[in-house]
Parts: structure tokens; C-alpha cells; sequence
């Protein structure tokens, strides 16, 4: 993984924004943050994969994958949703979303969170452990930079740490609204 100050232009909500950061992973995938609107360090994340359109990360995206993973080796993943839920509790709103502020922030949290103890994950689901950790991370900083009190994201890592995972429930809370 590599990060940068961002290069990427894209017109975003009517206006045409350079990325603040790119990070480069060494599969297929890109996350691109752009300056959001909501706030004045809102940030607005986006990732492609090679070749293809970019796309704006719901919660959902990553609650699937860490379905399949479940399925696949549940402990392993169950501790690393547990890491992740600590550092959502312990998440901060950004102060600053320049570019040093973000590559510090993604930098930081991989050094929390060794992903290589995760690494048998990545045989699982669409995305590899050290991408799901740097867009969570953005993710759950984005959600409590605009909201202090907000709680969707730690709402869909408890229902994905359920000892009786509910499928429906999961899929509810992680945005779909009940509807399928």
C-alpha cells in the first residue's frame, strides 16, 4: 500500500475537486478522498478498481464482504471486526482534512491494526483485509467528523459480531432501509 497527496480529478456534486489523498493498494483497487460539503472537514471517499468507474463505499459493501469472511473462518473474523469496533469507539472527528492530516490518520491506523494477522482473510469475500481497514477507517472518521454522536457504522459491526448473525437485520442496518 502506498499513499499519497491526490492527482485525481472528478467533478463531484457540480463542482470539479482534486483528490486530498490517493491510496494505492497492490490488488486492483484505488480510494480516492475528496473535500465533502457537509462540514468543513467533511470528506467525500471514492475507490475504483482498475479500468472501471468510480465508486462511493456504502457500508454495505463492506458488511457483505464481512459476511463471506464469516462464513469462511469466523473467529479470525470476529477479532478483526472486534479491533475495528474498538477503534470506532475510540474515533475521533477530523480537526483538519488536509493531506499530511489524512496520510497520518491511514498510516496510523494500519500500524493499530497489524492487517498480516488477518492476512487469511483475504482468501475470502471481494476485498483484502489491509483495503477493508484504510476504508473503514475513513468511513467511520467521515461519519463522526459530520456527526460526533453518529452510530450507523458501529450499529452494523455489532450486528456483524451477533452470536446469531440475522442476515436481514445486517442488511437493514447497514443502509438497505428493510428493502430487497
Amino acid at each position: 500500500m502506498r499513499v499519497s497527496k491526490g492527482s485525481k480529478n472528478k467533478r463531484i456534486n457540480g463542482k470539479n475537486l482534486t483528490s486530498i489523498i490517493d491510496v494505492f493498494f497492490d490488488n486492483k483497487y484505488t480510494i480516492y478522498v475528496f473535500q465533502g460539503g457537509i462540514s468543513e472537514n467533511d470528506i467525500i471517499i471514492k475507490y475504483s478498481e482498475e479500468g472501471k468507474r468510480l465508486r462511493t463505499p456504502k457500508h454495505i459493501h463492506w458488511a457483505v464482504d464481512l459476511l463471506l469472511k464469516l462464513q469462511a473462518e469466523r473467529e479470525l473474523t470476529r477479532n478483526f471486526i472486534k479491533e475495528i469496533k474498538k477503534e470506532w469507539e475510540n474515533c475521533k472527528p477530523l480537526k483538519n482534512n488536509d493531506d499530511l492530516t489524512l496520510i497520518t490518520l491511514v498510516d496510523n491506523y494500519i500500524e493499530i491494526t497489524d492487517a498480516s494477522k488477518y492476512k487469511e482473510l483475504d482468501n475470502y469475500g471481494e476485498y483484502e483485509v489491509e483495503f477493508l481497514i484504510v476504508l473503514m477507517t475513513l468511513l467511520m472518521t467521515q461519519e463522526k467528523t459530520n456527526r460526533e454522536d453518529a452510530y450507523m457504522f458501529g450499529s452494523v459491526l455489532d450486528a456483524l459480531l451477533e452470536d446469531d448473525l440475522d442476515i436481514f437485520a445486517i442488511m437493514s442496518v447497514s443502509g438497505f432501509g428493510g428493502r430487497f
